[in-house]
């Protein structure tokens, strides 16, 4: 199996960052790097994690001079890395020991496959909840309709599964170039990926995603004017992705269709934005 890259964009990470770690370093496939970003943290992230490069020489450490933003940040991981295959780890989540070596395998063994996925465990406050994913009603299908049911499938937990090094590089510099927002972008990375339908799913292992609330208290636009805008970036670099698969020229029109309502699901209800304009327009 190819040399596995691993990005971690850190910030403020000392109270869970000790347990990422602990289930990477425990990963029963070792040929791996782990790049680490602290993004000028004010806790002791950065001392954690030198106290760990200094025991693994597996880990390399960059620190930012100043915050650079939160998708910059996994940006930069990901440009240092030199593996084939490439994954984001967030500072909270982890997964089961054979997580690596069972979505490696899916992308050694099957060419037209660029993301190799898990099965996805939600915690919140110690409870776990599995996601059913029945990834078996897409997979292998080149059809729109499978493409649209992948796309209905696909989670969030997905962005931290195993890609093509190069394949999410592509993804991330566009989201960065052109779409100035946090909330969503976490769909865009896997847009270009699920609606082609190049995802491969392991039942053989699990991800643990641990859900905090920071990203929605954060990043989530709290304006109509704001949704809207977020809304708009989101619809038109999907419509332009999709627009330069080699889809029909018939789902190529189906699909700008469809964006209406996957961005509705996937950004902010459009109906959420209209009642609260209407009711930020009462006297």
């Amino acid at each position: 199996m190819s040399l596995i890259s691993i990005g971690m964009p850190l910030y403020n990470a000392e109270k869970h960052i000790r347990q990422s770690l602990d289930s990477l370093l425990r990963q029963t496939h070792t040929d791996f790097e782990i790049i680490i970003s602290d993004n000028n943290s004010t806790d002791d992230t950065f001392g954690i994690v030198q106290d760990y490069a200094a025991r693994d020489s597996r880990i390399k450490i960059f620190q930012q001079p100043e915050n650079i933003g939160p998708i910059p940040n996994f940006q930069f991981v990901l440009q240092q890395a030199s593996g084939d295959y490439f994954m984001w780890r967030s500072y909270d989540d982890w997964s089961d020991d054979n997580y690596l070596e069972a979505l490696g395998q899916l992308l050694d063994a099957d060419s037209g496959i660029d993301l190799a996925v898990a099965n996805v465990v939600k915690v919140k406050d110690s409870e776990e909840k599995p996601v059913d994913i029945n990834i078996e009603r897409a997979k292998g299908v080149k059809s729109f309709s499978s493409s649209l049911t992948m796309l209905k499938l696909s989670h969030p937990g997905w962005m931290y599964g195993l890609f093509r090094r190069q394949v999410a590089l592509d993804a991330i510099n566009d989201v960065v170039e052109n779409f100035p927002h946090v909330w969503g972008w976490d769909h865009l990375i896997l847009f270009p990926t699920v609606s082609r339908n190049r995802v491969g799913a392991s039942g053989e292992t699990r991800f643990f995603q641990r859900e905090t609330g920071i990203s929605n208290n954060r990043y989530r636009p709290k304006m109509p004017k704001e949704q809207i805008r977020l809304a708009k970036d989101f619809y038109h670099i999907c419509q332009r992705s999709y627009q330069s698969s080699n889809a029909s020229a018939l789902a190529k029109i189906a699909m700008t269709f469809y964006l209406l309502r996957y961005t509705s699901s996937k950004t902010e209800k459009f109906t959420r934005i209209l009642r609260i304009a209407l009711k930020l327009r009462k006297p």
